[in-house]
């Protein structure tokens, strides 16, 4: 009992401590048509709550591609702009789930390669898409697909268009739902194990 009651508080200071501020997503650049045991080299973005580049040291990043018990991840190499790598790989024939090695935050699932073939990303979240850049865009002619700058004659770059941020909502909203759905269901069952010593 006492166990329980440990893990519903566990779960409920420890979900928000984990992902309040700590995700980022992967955006690739348009992916060739990828032949098996040919090298490709595959441009992609890396964005904190994917709009902007992490401020510090990011880590190691670069591509995860999983069939089976097969697991190959090949590490990216930072380009001329900010949050923007490339990497190289070669995979034999086969169906690959692709995810986004992102450093210091959890890998980003981008979709599914079938070699031979090309890549189908899917979808963002949208709620993994929040925040700003703050001041001026980091990017100029070459940006995210979330951060394309507008064209202008100044040399200063143009700011960022992009989401801002609600205020007051760190966690995404299922997160949420997932620790109140686990505090409310451990309290039954503590409720229900309680009950029946305190009838005589």
């Amino acid at each position: 009992m006492r166990i329980l009651a440990f893990l519903c508080a566990f779960l409920l200071i420890s979900a928000p401590a984990a992902h309040a501020g700590g995700w980022a997503v992967t955006y690739v650049d348009p992916v060739p048509s990828i032949q098996p045991s040919v090298t490709h080299t595959v441009g992609y973005w890396v964005l904190q709550h994917g709009t902007h580049p992490f401020s510090g040291d990011l880590g190691r990043t670069g591509l995860h591609f999983k069939s089976g018990t097969d697991s190959r991840i090949f590490a990216g190499v930072a380009l001329g702009e900010p949050a923007h790598y490339a990497v190289t790989f070669s995979l034999p024939a086969g169906t690959y789930e692709v995810f986004g090695v992102q450093g210091v935050f959890p890998e980003h699932p981008l979709g599914t390669l079938t070699v031979p073939g090309t890549l189908l990303v899917k979808p963002v979240d949208p709620q993994m898409v929040q925040g700003t850049v703050d001041g001026p865009s980091p990017w100029q002619e070459i940006a995210p697909p979330l951060a394309k700058p507008a064209v202008s004659a100044s040399p200063a770059p143009a700011a960022a268009v992009v989401p801002e941020e609600p205020s007051g909502k760190p966690l995404p909203v299922w997160v949420a739902a997932l620790v109140v759905a686990g505090a409310a269901g451990v309290f039954l069952l503590l409720r229900k194990r309680l009950r029946p010593n305190t009838r005589r």
